[in-house]
């Protein structure tokens, strides 16, 4: 039977998608995990993976054209099937996997005018060579043969600074020249004299909306705690040379405290959408995650009934999938809370925003040596300050300040996160 490959949602954010490319034409054969194109959208570009093995039997979505989430784009199928007409009764629905490439945000407006991109990837011995869309771009306007290519990225692949450097010309200028217009209107940066003036990427841009309605919408207020990180970092210590918990870190328990706190003050896990107060059924936390330009947020859904190891084991995933550019169907959907990290910057304590659809986040600063008082007695004491940013309009001082009670709590007395 048929299937219709559906526009997936990728983020909270998204709503439509432009088809850059087809990397299959009608009538190729499709294998699960085959990128089938790539996609343009409000935050990155996006391969979209198929689920199905199969043939593509039709396109309904042409390259340039753009398509809502949940549109038909595709039609998967068995060699020379027909395809059933609109009503859609002979043919499955199944949405596709997608994933958001880690460093190259598509731009809102650029330099160079629009090409069209190559209907299918540069093959090497009948394998497909690993490269970003925006690497093959670049390789297509320059005369670059990828197979001569080097990749740094993960397991390999082809990423713009490596063909930077093969062309002879920087990275910047590589992107500046070869990325499409999405208004169609070449821009071009420019010197003010005092500076210069370029167009924004469109992640940054997302990011500048998205933040500018934050702070426009959402009353911010801010709570500041202090927490002695000896007993925590004692016990990551213990934990990390055991294999079933390989790779933890302070921040894996720092998400867990966050689920911890939320669990026994579920009233910062809420927020307005729809100018209603909305309650998630799960407590489902986003991990801020910096990548060039930009940020993803992958969500660790129900995070307060993962066990610590299970929570070490999937944030580490999520995140590497986010960096690697190739995050699941649902890791950018979905979050209820989020957590920004700091601690690796040395930085003593910051605020962050609200993520727009959330009410709370959490802002982790560094791990420092402090004189502390135990017991009655002035010692050395590992100390983190944490400060939770809340939307007043949902939620108060008292809620924000019990959350952080049972944050700290978690923190200072770990075995309550292992439990």
């Amino acid at each position: 039977m048929a299937v219709e490959i559906k526009m997936p949602q990728l983020s909270d954010t998204m709503s439509s998608g432009k088809i850059l490319a087809w990397r299959k034409n009608i009538g190729d054969a499709v294998s699960r995990g085959d990128v089938l194109a790539e996609v343009e959208t409000d935050k990155a570009n996006l391969e979209i993976e198929s689920f199905n093995a199969g043939t593509l039997l039709e396109i309904k979505v042409p390259a340039n054209d753009t398509a809502t989430v949940g549109q038909i784009i595709a039609i998967i199928g068995q060699a020379g099937e027909k395809v059933a007409s609109s009503n859609g009764t002979s043919v499955q629905k199944q949405e596709v996997q997608s994933s958001p490439q880690k460093s190259e945000p598509a731009p809102i407006q650029h330099e160079a005018p629009k090409q069209a991109p190559s209907s299918q990837p540069i093959q090497s011995s009948g394998d497909r060579i690993k490269a970003s869309p925006l690497a093959r771009k670049i390789a297509e306007q320059r005369n670059i043969d990828l197979r001569t290519v080097t990749g740094s990225g993960p397991n390999g692949r082809i990423v713009k600074d490596d063909l930077g450097a093969s062309s002879g010309t920087s990275a910047s200028q590589s992107i500046q020249e070869t990325r499409p217009s999405a208004l169609n209107t070449p821009k071009e940066r420019r010197d003010t004299g005092s500076g210069s003036l370029e167009p924004l990427t469109k992640m940054r841009d997302t990011i500048a909306r998205r933040m500018q309605e934050s702070v426009t919408q959402a009353p911010h207020f801010y709570v500041t705690v202090s927490v002695n990180m000896d007993e925590a970092v004692r016990t990551r210590e213990l934990l990390k040379a055991k294999p079933e918990y390989k790779g933890i870190s302070i921040n894996h328990l720092v998400i867990k405290a966050s689920a911890y706190g939320l669990q026994h003050e579920p009233r910062v896990n809420r927020a307005i959408k729809d100018g209603m107060l909305y309650t998630p059924n799960g407590i489902n936390i986003g991990i801020i995650t910096a990548i060039e330009d930009g940020l993803l947020i992958p969500v660790i859904h129900g995070a307060n009934e993962l066990s610590l190891r299970d929570l070490v084991f999937e944030s580490r995933a999520a995140v590497e999938r986010a960096r690697a550019g190739r995050p699941s169907s649902t890791d950018l959907t979905g979050g209820t809370f989020s957590i920004s990290n700091m601690g690796m910057f040395d930085v003593d304590s910051f605020t962050a925003i609200i993520n727009p659809g959330q009410g709370g986040v959490l802002a982790v600063s560094a791990i420092k040596e402090e004189p502390v008082v135990k017991n009655g007695q002035l010692t050395v004491g590992k100390v983190m300050r944490a400060t939770v940013s809340v939307d007043h309009r949902v939620i108060d001082g008292v809620m924000a300040g019990n959350f952080l009670k049972y944050f700290k709590e978690a923190l200072e007395t770990p075995a309550l996160l292992i439990l």
